[in-house]
């Protein structure tokens, strides 16, 4: 009897849309204006791969008072505006999507970011349709990464268990979050460095996509 295939999991900013500068450079001027000082790098390395309020929690550590709903809002707008005029997704990916399709491979997406967005998102640079209802989303559980909650999720909904699951992330706390789920991991190393993905336990870590789907190819 044949192997039912693996399920593969993507994280989405970063692995399947190229949104993490955007917001990077949005958040970091944003925070700035708040009253803790930082450029998109710093924005980056401190927040790559949590939801928002993880990053709210640390900014108003930081800078002693809460966060408004206004000013809230004003990062949510400034990113928008951004995503509409500039994202697009990441280079390769709609390729091994493509190829996945074709052989029947199912296919979701566990993400830290808000499930409106996440939609919008994937479907401004055309890749809503290879997920169908199959999009999970930090803001549905009650731990968001670096928990497992969110991947555990995915893997429910799509009917498979987590050991059956390949998870595709370029966050340290994403690879952490999938490891803890029980499941495999490939680290998507385009922007993240290489080392930092298999210091968090990532099995394998690749730079493009290309490298992915070659990868994919041979393991499904």
């Amino acid at each position: 009897m044949q192997h039912q295939p693996k399920l593969v999991i993507f994280d989405c900013d970063g692995v399947l849309v190229d949104s993490e500068l955007i917001a990077s450079e949005v958040g970091a001027e944003w925070i700035s204006e708040l009253g803790w000082s930082m450029d998109a790098a710093e924005a980056r390395a401190r927040f790559l791969g949590l939801s928002d309020t993880a990053m709210f929690a640390l900014v108003e550590q930081r800078i002693g008072r809460s966060i408004t709903a206004e000013e809230i809002a004003q990062n949510h707008e400034l990113i928008t505006s951004r995503f509409e005029a500039e994202l697009q997704a990441i280079p390769g990916v709609a390729a091994v999507l493509e190829d996945l399709a074709a052989r029947s491979i199912p296919l979701a997406v566990a993400s830290s970011g808000k499930r409106a967005q996440i939609l919008t998102n994937l479907a401004k640079v055309g890749l809503l349709n290879y997920f169908g209802d199959q999009i999970s989303s930090a803001t549905e559980v009650a731990e968001a990464k670096p928990g497992p909650d969110v991947y555990l999720l995915a893997a429910r909904k799509a009917g498979y268990a987590p050991r059956d699951c390949i998870a595709i992330e370029d966050s340290p706390n994403g690879v952490l979050a999938a490891l803890r789920a029980g499941m495999q991991v490939i680290g998507f190393a385009r922007e993240t460095p290489t080392k930092d993905l298999y210091a968090a336990g990532a099995n394998q870590v690749f730079r493009t996509m290309a490298e992915v789907q070659e990868h994919l190819e041979l393991v499904l």
